[in-house]
């Protein structure tokens, strides 16, 4: 039921856009990484990890809404040293940039499918890895470093799964990226 929402929304967002954005569009490749901090119930097991990213955004001249699909890996390690849990995610999000400039700042927000997978199980039990749909919320802002285009962004993800299969994890990654 959830993946069939998530694609009905992610196709009526593409038909949605309006002719003028998609004729004058432009794509970009996004790379990224840096800190994730765990969150609520997350917290509770796990310490600070890292976040890995690429994506593509799309965007138009003087439209300031764009898109963005990425994919992310978000690992933690298990505190008391008994292995890691990582996150990793497809998102589909909005992009409102809050000034004129490529330098504005933005905010940024969407829907994703969200696995979670123990590398060792916590306490000797066996515990499956699952799927679950998750919503993120954000900003930013971008800034040239050198002749490229640099951003720096930190966003709430939440996987809205249930407590009892361990699935409803709340998490920051603070990530620096590239985008070419």
């Amino acid at each position: 039921m959830t993946r069939r929402l998530l694609a009905v929304l992610a196709a009526g967002a593409l038909f949605a856009t309006p002719a003028a954005l998609r004729a004058q569009g432009s794509t970009s490749i996004l790379v990224s990484g840096g800190l994730s901090v765990p969150m609520s119930d997350l917290s509770d097991g796990a310490n600070s990890g890292y976040n890995l990213n690429l994506g593509l955004a799309f965007g138009a001249p003087f439209i300031p809404v764009g898109a963005r699909i990425e994919g992310g890996l978000n690992s933690f390690d298990l505190k008391g040293g008994d292995g890691s849990v990582r996150m990793i995610s497809g998102t589909a999000n909005a992009v409102l940039n809050l000034g004129p400039t490529s330098g504005a700042p933005y905010l940024i927000g969407g829907l994703g499918i969200y696995n979670r997978r123990f590398s060792d199980s916590p306490l000797g039990v066996n515990v499956p890895s699952r799927n679950t749909a998750g919503v993120n919320i954000g900003g930013g802002v971008r800034f040239p470093l050198g002749g490229i285009s640099t951003f720096l962004e930190a966003r709430y993800h939440v996987m809205l799964g249930k407590d009892t299969e361990g699935t409803n994890y709340q998490f920051i990654p603070i990530t620096f990226g590239i985008q070419f």
